[in-house]
């Protein structure tokens, strides 16, 4: 791909690149709406409210096909050339297509129309992978949750804009479909001017060359994602959120027509609900993040999602009670996807990481193809309204939330842990902005500590793999419960956890899987035995580079277990 900036430029802020990576996306993402809405309203007026099932089914499919077909090219010329490159290159591509539709609206042609639709996800998947994949780039790593609640959430918020811009451009033009899109191309060119103001990125150094046949480069990118822990089912939990969404959106329009018998203007409002509940969910997760990527909230909006799914159904016949579960449903979703994309960009392999994105895509618009089809069955084979369809999708989002909570259980229990601590006893725990947030950590932990084994939990974002010594502690109901939920290996002496004690090779495969690893001893224990363990593990491959954190609590709550309080004050420290 030539380089379309060869002049150097004045050197932007990562904050302030990320600000006009931000207008870039928001107005790709609104113009790519604006256009799909209006292309179904002009053509459900040309050819009648009974026709837009099958409009909006085939418009889906054929915005979806450049997202499948590309998306591994697309990551790969992201992993091989500038990323700020590409953003330019995709900016200049929209506003062509944006104005071949101009054309195709005048001539009123359908086929012209789904041409320019199908340009405008050409552009729009491309530029994919290298929106996400520039992020690590341009922003402090300690910041990505927090970018990526900022982007995810103007994402849908951008869509909220191009839905509402639909509606209105239709109404306001008198449905004139050709003066409509003059807005959405003045907006384009402003996105032009915007990417020329993003930091100069240099390629991740990938060699690997593209091509269309992208079956192979999928399955070796899947292979790839494999190599890294719980990346997969990631990469697996946010395509399926994509296939939610692309349902959603399908069934809205039919469901107001049939269900709540508004017109299709009125139905796409409707739109702007999820959209800026996906936006609610997506800050609310940023926040709740904080430094790095909380898992825990992958299972709550899923099951959240399903319920307002259900919901819908049961109350179809209240249109103020269906607009709240619309909006929980974007809420929930946002919750659930923000964690699973950070993850993604966080995990995946620098020289990879576009074609990590890239696949995700695929899989993604896989679903999203695959729910213009279910929409298709569910509606003119089976023969059921859109209010049943949103429970037939409720019932698939509960079991995959199923299967991926069970995936990502030692998550739940770190994201519970930490809630827990938070509410119940919130001790402090100094130093624990020094625990990495890219590789797992080893803690060295006085037995006198385990009645506050959650607050350890909650203190970083990995799962974590306890090996514990016999405790000298009464057992309380707490810490009974944590010995049945939390993974526990039960050792005789610290010299079980050296590199060739009985547990080492336990303690080695953690770590080998990105997870945490937690030893409790005595503190007499420790203080004669933890820089020699310590030592040792440094000169085992696998451990390395991984940071070994001793926890000391003052003398003057060594006991506090005993006595039933629950304030505490602890250090981390590195050893």
């Amino acid at each position: 791909m030539p380089e379309l900036q060869t002049q150097p430029r004045e050197a932007t802020s990562t904050w302030t690149s990320f600000q006009y990576l931000n207008i870039c996306q928001f107005i790709g993402a609104m113009n790519d709406n604006a256009f799909k809405l209006l292309l179904a309203f002009c053509f459900i007026e040309l050819q009648g409210a009974a026709s837009s099932n099958r409009i909006l089914a085939l418009a889906g499919a054929i915005y979806v096909l450049p997202f499948i077909l590309l998306s591994s090219a697309a990551g790969i010329f992201a992993d091989r050339y500038s990323k700020t490159t590409i953003v330019i290159a995709t900016r200049i591509a929209e506003i062509l297509a944006l104005l071949f539709g101009m054309v195709a609206f005048a001539v009123g042609s359908l086929t012209l129309s789904f041409l320019s639709l199908f340009l405008l996800a050409t552009h729009s998947a491309i530029f994919g992978p290298c929106k996400f994949g520039i992020v690590p780039e341009i922003v402090p790593k300690e910041e990505i949750s927090k970018a990526n609640g900022i982007l995810t959430s103007f994402s849908y918020i951008a869509i909220i804009v191009g839905t509402f811009l639909a509606s209105f451009l239709a109404y306001a033009t008198n449905r004139n479909f050709v003066i409509a899109l003059i807005f959405p191309v003045i907006c384009s060119l402003v996105s032009i001017y915007s990417s020329f103001k993003i930091q100069k990125t240099p390629p991740a150094g990938s060699q690997k060359k593209a091509s269309l046949f992208f079956i192979p480069d999928l399955i070796q990118n899947l292979y790839i994602i494999r190599q890294e822990p719980s990346l997969l089912s990631a990469v697996l939990g946010s395509s399926f959120f994509l296939f939610i969404g692309s349902y959603v959106q399908l069934n809205i329009i039919p469901f107001a027509l049939q269900v709540l018998h508004l017109t299709d203007v009125e139905g796409g409002y409707m739109f702007l609900l999820t959209a800026f509940g996906i936006g609610v969910g997506s800050m609310l997760a940023g926040k709740l993040s904080g430094r790095s990527v909380e898992f825990g909230l992958v299972p709550l909006g899923g099951l959240g999602m399903s319920i307002s799914c259900f919901l819908i159904d049961y109350c179809s016949d209240s249109l103020t009670t269906v607009l709240v579960l619309i909006f929980l449903i974007g809420m929930f979703g946002g919750m659930y996807l923000v964690p699973l994309d950070s993850y993604i960009q966080m995990a995946s392999p620098k020289t990879h990481r576009g074609q990590v994105v890239a696949t995700g895509n695929v899989l993604g618009f896989c679903g999203v193809l695959l729910s213009a089809f279910a929409m298709y069955v569910i509606s003119d084979i089976i023969g059921l309204k859109p209010d049943k369809g949103f429970t037939i999708v409720g019932s698939i989002t509960l079991l995959f939330v199923t299967i991926i909570t069970i995936l990502m259980t030692g998550y739940l229990i770190r994201f519970s842990s930490f809630v827990l601590s938070y509410f119940l006893f919130p001790p402090r725990i100094k130093g624990k902005d020094a625990v990495p947030l890219d590789k797992p950590s080893i803690f060295l932990v006085p037995q006198s500590f385990w009645p506050w084994v959650t607050t350890l939990l909650g203190s970083q974002r990995r799962r974590m793999r306890f090996f514990t010594t016999p405790s000298q502690t009464p057992a309380t109901f707490l810490v009974k419960t944590a010995h049945r939920i939390i993974p526990i290996i039960e050792i005789e002496d610290i010299s079980d956890v050296t590199p060739q004690g009985a547990s080492g090779e336990s303690l080695r495969h953690a770590i080998e899987r990105g997870t945490s690893v937690a030893i409790f001893c005595s503190k007499k224990m420790l203080s004669e035995n933890a820089a020699q363990l310590a030592a040792a593990w440094k000169e085992d491959p696998v451990t390395k580079d991984i940071p070994f954190f001793s926890i000391s609590i003052p003398e003057s709550t060594e006991d506090l277990s005993k006595t039933g309080k629950q304030s505490l004050s602890a250090q981390i420290d590195l050893l």
